[in-house]
């Protein structure tokens, strides 16, 4: 299922010139805790003595924010599951040649570009943490040190970096994305909603209840549990 342009038949009800929800709240939620507890871990990442273990507890909690999202991009709303934003090679190459030519089609949920981001900021934030886990330091010995004689922690803070340029990159994509496309990305992440163009036809979302959001926020919480306890 592709979400560009939506110009095929699976896309209509609504209009061009209206406001569709896009985003659901797990989704915004995600989103908007997942930046803070990073910035967290960024800001306690050379902290010393007691202050330290805000750095682990905040970085640990971070693999349940994995969690949750990849079992949303399973369960979630339309726009939320990965079979939407996740596209093949062409697909991708196209998107990124109409960009660069200032004509890129419309993508009611994440475009091309921004789908593959989403995967890999939750690829090197797990690789982050759990070379951090593995670590064995200053006192600290992670609960994963054992594993490869704590070679792979020695790594952490080449993946921390990784993650700290992709997230550079994400947040440079989403300005160069507004201004070419008039898009207000941030905000559409805020209040779920999205201006549809003239002529483009869209489907928003439907309400997601209850079970599947706690079904996913259970799994956050149990890997995040599992490497606390």
């Amino acid at each position: 299922m592709t979400n560009i342009n939506h110009t095929n038949t699976d896309a209509c009800s609504e209009q061009g010139g209206q406001t569709v929800r896009v985003w659901d709240f797990p989704t915004r939620a995600f989103h908007w805790s997942l930046a803070l507890v990073v910035a967290v871990v960024w800001a306690s990442s050379e902290a010393r003595g007691s202050a330290f273990w805000v750095h682990v507890y905040a970085g640990t909690s971070l693999l349940g924010f994995v969690a949750f999202r990849a079992v949303w991009g399973v369960i979630g709303s339309r726009y939320a599951l990965f079979g939407n934003f996740v596209h093949g090679p062409q697909v991708v190459s196209q998107y990124t040649k109409d960009l660069v030519a200032f004509s890129p089609p419309h993508s009611t949920g994440h475009n091309p570009l921004g789908g593959w981001m989403v995967l890999a900021l939750l690829g090197f934030i797990t690789l982050a943490v759990l070379s951090g886990l593995s670590t064995h330091s200053s006192g600290y010995v992670g609960p994963l040190a054992h594993i490869w004689g704590g070679i792979f922690g020695k790594a952490h803070e080449g993946f921390a970096n990784l993650l700290l340029f992709l997230i550079f990159g994400h947040v440079a994509g989403v300005f160069v994305h507004g201004f070419i496309s008039r898009e207000n990305l941030p905000r559409a992440m805020l209040t779920g909603d999205k201006q549809i163009p003239q002529g483009v036809a869209a489907q928003g979302i439907k309400g997601v209840g209850f079970v599947r959001p706690i079904i996913a926020l259970a799994v956050g919480l149990v890997v995040v549990w599992y490497f606390l306890r």
